[in-house]
């Protein structure tokens, strides 16, 4: 695959050499893709991690204690 290279590349070493090398740009693709989409939901007002509501139980009291005699 690289003429630079002095040894020649049996067919599983090119498979695995040509994998790696989508895998990688399958990587890049999925980060820009991933870096537009925040940057779209920046510009919309949205917010970037999908929670627009506020989750949880934060203001509950706990339960009060009775004294039992």
């Amino acid at each position: 695959m690289y003429e630079s290279e002095n040894k020649a590349m049996n067919p599983d070493e090119e498979l695995v050499d040509i994998l790696l090398e989508f895998i990688i740009v399958a990587a890049n693709l999925a980060k820009s893709i991933n870096r537009s989409l925040k940057q779209k939901q920046i510009k919309e007002g949205g917010n970037v991690n999908g929670q627009n509501q506020r989750i949880g139980y934060g203001d509950q009291r706990p339960a009060q204690r009775r004294s039992h005699y």
